[in-house]
């Protein structure tokens, strides 16, 4: 599955300190990818949209549906801007 690669790398450099002594390396962190990104802006605007609460609903099966529309939401995105989203 392609996720669109890290959402915020970030390339510094680090002390690093081993048995010869120290020195700096380039340390790359990468965090999140950009699908999960993409899903977690996806899941803000569906819970922003107002109300999905009900005494009637199995709340469980409600969350799963949303958070799985968020991750089919964030694969769009990624297939829209030149990934086909299921590499």
């Amino acid at each position: 599955m392609n996720d669109g690669g890290p959402a915020y790398p970030v390339k510094n450099r680090e002390l690093v300190v081993d048995d010869d002594g120290s020195h700096t390396a380039d340390v790359q962190h990468l965090g999140m990818s950009l699908r999960d990104r993409f899903a977690i802006a996806a899941l803000q605007g569906v819970l922003a949209s107002g109300p999905m609460f009900s005494d009637e609903l199995d709340m469980d099966k409600v969350y799963g549906l949303v958070a799985k529309s968020a991750y089919d939401q964030a694969d769009a995105m990624l297939k829209a801007r030149g990934g086909d989203g299921d590499e």
